[in-house]
């Protein structure tokens, strides 16, 4: 952030440094939020039961129609298996869901956004999107039942996250990072003691939810766990190809 230099009245040790903003969301991460928002907001106010219902099985990600033949897939548009992978993230089951998932979209996107600006950020998110429905579809290659969330995208932008916003072989800092901060290999991320534990919580927690025995954890929905962990793995190794400072 730069500096704001004012006169140098009542300030005889020099120039005075301007605050920080209370809220300092990069203005890509409120505009993918807002569309959730706005999909959510379209779908439960606007359409009807019925038109939700074919909404939400043209644009949500349902690992059975790929070389498969079901009733639900053939009443999805032919090129639905496109754009299905990336147009999932933005379809939510409640507005419970919508706010759990933007909570996280707000923690964890806001320093990733920073340090790769808006054009590497959307790309980030999106192949962390696409890597999500990838491993569910890898684990669940003939269910045909529409999957929807945010879920993977958030996932992934945990484990880019990990790479230089929780690491303390630096002055500690919080999850506002500074896109200078240098990104720490993978071998000094699962040597540092904050990382390793946060990564082991997210495995642990969706083992549970994998296993069946997660549901106070979730309220007892059905969530794609498999999903979660396909983010968050690519989130955690692929972030140094959309880095600029890795780049440079």
């Amino acid at each position: 952030m730069s500096e704001q230099r004012v006169p140098n009245e009542g300030y005889p040790d020099g120039p005075r440094r301007r605050p920080p903003p209370a809220f300092n969301v990069p203005g890509i991460v409120l505009v993918l939020i807002a569309a959730m928002g706005l999909v959510h907001a379209y779908r439960t106010l606007v359409l009807g039961e019925i038109a939700d219902v074919r909404f939400v099985l043209d644009f949500a990600f349902i690992p059975g129609c790929y070389g498969g033949a079901g009733e639900l897939c053939q009443i999805r548009p032919a090129a639905a298996d496109l754009w299905s992978p990336l147009t999932y993230a933005f379809l939510h089951g409640s507005w419970t869901h919508f706010g759990i998932n933007t909570f996280w979209f707000l923690a964890f996107g806001t320093p990733v956004a920073r340090r790769l600006a808006s054009a590497r950020f959307l790309a980030f998110a999106a192949a962390g999107t696409i890597a999500g429905a990838a491993v569910f579809y890898l684990v669940n290659s003939g269910l045909e039942v529409p999957v929807i969330g945010a879920s993977g995208t958030v996932s992934a932008l945990m484990g880019g996250a990990c790479r230089f916003a929780f690491a303390r072989v630096r002055p500690a800092r919080d999850l506002s990072a500074e896109p200078s901060q240098p990104m720490i290999s993978v071998r000094e991320a699962l040597s540092d003691r904050t990382v390793l534990v946060f990564v082991i919580a997210f495995f642990v927690t969706n083992f549970l939810v994998g296993a069946g025995v997660g549901g106070p954890l979730t309220g007892g929905g059905e969530v794609a766990w498999e999903a979660h962990l396909g983010g968050f793995v690519f989130g955690f190794f692929g972030l140094p190809l959309f880095d600029r400072a890795t780049r440079s």
